[in-house]
């Protein structure tokens, strides 16, 4: 049986994703050992399903077509890193206005989901990721400029959909393309 590798989020607008890759290119300058997400795919990950059989698309589709969200400003600020300072893994750019709307879609999700086998999330963080730590080199750099960035405004964007997205894993990093969107009212 055929699957997909696949995940809900929302989308940010052009200029949001480019001052936000510009962290990015700021950390690889620094010399810590970060992958940074490509511009293009930087987004709010709303929820991550994995691999989910072809057939279960549109079952999984159908049951989100009755969830009524409505369109938001979306205010990405500040930047920081999980799942600490001293053990960094992710680092990414957080939420400001529209937190909770972000989070009311999140919970909206596992309500609709979690009837197909996808568990409910622990604790749903908004965030986009900005990048992955490879490696404690020159960490310290990379929290000097994350503390720099604390409060910086990355800009905001209107979220008027929720998007389901294919994740093809390729060696020079994923290649995201939409597999439904589901508009807000």
């Amino acid at each position: 049986m055929e699957s997909v590798r696949a995940f809900f989020a929302l989308e940010i607008s052009d200029d949001m994703r480019q001052r936000i890759a510009d962290l990015g290119k700021e950390v690889a300058r620094s010399g810590a050992d970060v992958k940074a997400v490509e511009a293009e795919n930087l987004h709010v990950t709303m929820k991550f399903l994995g691999e989910v059989p072809l057939s279960k698309i549109d079952e999984i589709s159908g049951a989100l077509e009755s969830i009524k969200m409505r369109r938001f400003e979306l205010e990405a600020r500040g930047a920081g890193a999980f799942p600490d300072r001293r053990m960094i893994r992710v680092m990414w750019v957080g939420i400001g206005k529209g937190a909770g709307e972000v989070t009311e879609v999140a919970r909206k999700l596992d309500e609709a989901l979690w009837r197909f086998g996808f568990p409910k999330e622990k604790r749903f963080v908004p965030h986009i990721t900005v990048g992955r730590v490879r490696s404690p080199r020159n960490r310290e750099a990379l929290l000097n400029i994350l503390d720099s960035h604390s409060q910086t405004v990355f800009g905001t964007t209107l979220v008027d959909r929720l998007v389901l997205k294919k994740s093809t894993l390729t060696g020079a990093g994923p290649i995201y393309s939409n597999l439904k969107v589901f508009p807000f009212e």
